[in-house]
């Protein structure tokens, strides 16, 4: 099967579409863990859910992070006018 990737415009993007996949896979391992009929299957898709959510938690702290820098980035360029010139400050 192969798979489509999306064009993506921005790091952002990227991060949360991985972040959705963390999520879905997390479902599905949890889902069929619980039709799992082997304790031994039962549990390695356990470890397998606990797997997803430690890379969606890491996904959401870069995610986070990336926001997080360019809401300061967003505030440094406010403070210049169109010329590039530093604004009065109030």
């Amino acid at each position: 099967m192969k798979r489509v990737i999306p064009a993506y415009k921005t790091l952002v993007e990227v991060l949360q579409d991985a972040i959705d996949k963390e999520s879905d896979a997390e479902e599905f391992y949890r889902e069929a863990s619980e039709m799992a009929q082997s304790t031994d299957v039962r549990v390695f898709l356990l470890e397998m859910a606990v797997m997803e959510r430690e890379h969606f938690n890491m996904l959401s702290k870069k995610l986070e992070s990336i926001r997080a820098d360019q809401q300061v980035m967003n505030g440094i360029l406010s403070s210049f006018d169109a010329e590039g010139e530093q604004a009065p400050a109030a």
